[in-house]
């Protein structure tokens, strides 16, 4: 699919009776245009059925003379006056030329079109001539318009006075069928979550320090009953006409340089998120001196040939808009916002309340997404408000309806909260959260995983020639759950949860509460523009990048788990692992204070500033590190190295001795093959 053609609109020769009425230029052509029209009938509007559903022009007047001006206007007058439609066959191309609106001006006139097969040069010049290109449109001088002349002998002396080059904008058809939009929905289709992950990538790119996510009930006219409808509102910087373009059609090419400030690079995460999610999006945007309405929509392109993506554009002057007339004529603009009206739930008065949740000199978008994906005879999606206040639990959320869990190898837990739960999701899905996101209109809060883990410790690596950093520790939280594995990020995103590495694929316990957090965003970036990373970010490409890096992590993992659980320090019965620090996000500067690992986070409120206790400081002390020891490994660890381990010091499941509480460590090496669900219970040193 390439981007809509940028030559000047095509000339079209208006005909009646084989005289001339007027030259015209098509607005929004067809892919391939007849150069002469000559109506064949006029007959009342009310007994032409067909015309809701075919796709549309415009014919806007391009007179040569005060003769064509006239039988312009007088022409106009006549299908207003009748509310009649001129219908002009060339062979296969049928067009009908609506009546004009009572308080028009006659400066452009709509007309719908039925192609049954494609028209080209080769059907007979007076019928159905391929446009060609600009210069070789039209041939020789125009000459006065006589009476006798036929529709050949008019056309092939027609020619334009001048090219006029139009926006973009003004061509609606995207050459795709509108199949297209539902084939894009199945990039997503292992899981849906990816597909709202798309829309946060382009809050967040957005610069947004706000996002909000909400499923809610809307009435729909054309259902005749509520709907539910997904919003997803921020307020970062907005689009411009021509930016919005690019994010609701087809044919850009990717950047030829990985951007390290951006997450969205493929050019088709909106289109492929929305079409995931429902049948149906709107996109509201306003930067400080614009404001732009796109429609995406399979409901309006159901049975056309060719993708129509309506978009229009206002000039913005503190509260005053108007039609943006350099990037769109107004005609088209007024036609795009007339259908926006009829296929969507946004009347005039929806679009001005939702616009208005921009306020004065705000910036930011908007996306609503209706007709959502189903599941069986209910949605994919299932939502609670929630209750307001209360803990966490009561918090509301989007859930999965299946619960289907993701397929990992070595993987034995049925509790993996994310993979169902949009809101513990969001809570780990950037690297260093700066956007405060709200879900079904409570915060969620962040969690960066590096911060939340006990026994914490980093290794260091050079693959291919890239430094990479992994930071390991133990989750209580995790380990209750049977949970392990490594999170990679690519530039600060969730990418992989969970990836079982070196021995945690084989045994279930292996590595049990143990969690890794990387990111690889130098290692995935190829050079060239091209990144080892799936376009629907949720997996790497099989790379050789990717495969060494695997064997790595593996390498460390293991390291990692035989190191520290060989010294483990055997605590009270009933004593858990806490994080080694506690931390805190302050609501205004977004940085994360450490607190001693003793506190208790669930006593502050729910807005929490730098200011406020037990930090006690300001915004502008600079955010603070953590100290960590660093793993040395001195040789490469094999399976045969774990087997041979003698037995000295067995842990219970919750990581507890069963012996005397005052018992503080044993010193030696444990039998790591016979640990069974969590870690052994019997604490007991071999002869």
């Amino acid at each position: 699919m390439g981007e809509a053609n940028l030559a000047p609109d095509p000339y079209v020769l208006l005909m009646k009776d084989h005289k001339p009425i007027c030259r015209t230029q098509c607005l929004n052509p067809p892919a391939e245009l007849p150069k002469c029209w000559s109506l064949s009938d006029i007959v009342p509007r009310a007994r032409v059925h067909i015309l809701g559903d075919l796709p549309s022009c415009f014919l806007s007047p391009a007179p040569e003379s005060s003769r064509d001006k006239f039988e312009w206007g007088r022409f106009l007058t006549y299908l207003q006056k009748k509310d009649s439609v001129g219908i002009a066959k060339v062979k296969s191309c049928q067009f009908y030329i609506l009546p004009p609106d009572k308080d028009s001006n006659f400066s452009h006139v709509q007309v719908v079109y039925r192609v049954e097969k494609t028209c080209s040069g080769n059907d007979g010049q007076e019928h159905c001539e391929d446009n060609g290109s600009p210069s070789d449109r039209f041939q020789g001088p125009i000459e006065d318009h006589h009476g006798g002349n036929t529709a050949t002998e008019t056309c092939r002396r027609h020619q334009p006075l001048a090219a006029k080059q139009v926006p973009p904008s003004e061509k609606n058809y995207a050459q795709a069928h509108p199949s297209y939009l539902e084939t894009l929905g199945q990039v997503h289709y292992a899981w849906i979550f990816g597909a709202i992950a798309e829309l946060v990538d382009n809050s967040r790119d957005a610069e947004a320090t706000r996002l909000d996510i909400s499923i809610e009930e809307i009435y729909s006219k054309r259902a005749g009953k509520e709907i539910p409808m997904l919003s997803v509102i921020d307020d970062g910087h907005g689009m411009i006409h021509r930016e919005v373009e690019k994010m609701v059609r087809f044919g850009h090419k990717k950047p030829e340089a990985d951007d390290p400030d951006r997450i969205g690079r493929f050019g088709v995460g909106f289109k492929t998120g929305a079409m995931r999610l429902g049948r149906d999006a709107l996109v509201i945007t306003q930067t400080n001196d614009s404001r732009s309405i796109a429609f995406l929509s399979q409901s309006l392109n159901e049975g056309k040939d060719n993708l129509e993506i309506p978009i229009v554009s206002y000039r913005r002057k503190g509260q005053f808009m108007e039609v943006d007339t350099s990037v769109q004529l107004e005609a088209l603009a007024k036609y795009n916002l007339k259908v926006i009206k009829e296929f969507s739930p946004f009347d005039k008065y929806l679009i001005g309340a939702k616009a208005g949740l921009f306020r004065e000199n705000r910036t930011g978008t908007q996306i609503f997404i209706w007709n959502l994906d189903e599941w069986g005879s209910q949605y994919c999606l299932e939502w609670d408000r929630g209750l307001t206040g209360g803990s966490s639990f009561h918090k509301g959320d989007i859930l999965i309806r299946s619960r289907r869990l993701r397929s990992r190898p070595g993987q034995i837990s049925k509790t993996v909260f994310l993979d169902y739960s949009l809101r513990s999701y969001l809570e780990v899905i950037f690297l260093v959260p700066r956007i405060r996101i709200y879900l079904q209109g409570s915060l969620v809060k962040s969690r960066p995983l590096a911060k939340y883990l006990n026994q914490t410790s980093e290794a260091t690596g050079n693959i291919m020639g890239k430094r990479v950093h992994l930071t390991l520790g133990r989750s209580q939280l995790e380990f209750e759950q049977a949970n392990c594995g490594i999170f990679l990020y690519w530039h600060g995103r969730l990418i992989e949860a969970y990836k079982r590495v070196g021995g945690m694929i084989h045994n279930g316990d292996w590595g049990r509460g143990v969690i890794g957090v990387i990111d690889v965003t130098d290692l995935m970036n190829e050079g060239n523009g091209r990144v080892g990373v799936h376009n629907a970010k949720q997996s790497f490409l099989d790379c050789e990048p990717y495969a060494r890096l695997e064997a790595w992590l593996g390498a460390k993992a293991d390291e990692y788990w035989t190191n520290n659980f060989e010294t483990l320090k055997l605590k009270k019965g009933g004593s858990l692992y806490k994080p080694d620090h506690e931390w805190v996000q302050c609501d205004k500067c977004r940085k994360w204070r450490m607190l001693s690992s003793g506190f208790d986070v669930k006593t502050l409120p729910e807005e929490w500033f730098c200011y406020m206790g037990p930090f006690n400081g300001s915004c502008e002390i600079p955010e603070q590190k953590v100290d960590r020891g660093v793993i040395t490994v001195s040789a490469k660890q094999n399976r045969q190295d774990i087997k041979d381990v003698d037995d000295d010091a067995m842990i219970s499941s919750d990581g507890i001795s069963d012996e005397d509480s005052n018992q503080t460590e044993r010193d030696g090496k444990r039998d790591l093959k016979r640990l069974r669900k969590g870690l052994p219970r019997a604490c007991k040193k071999g002869p």
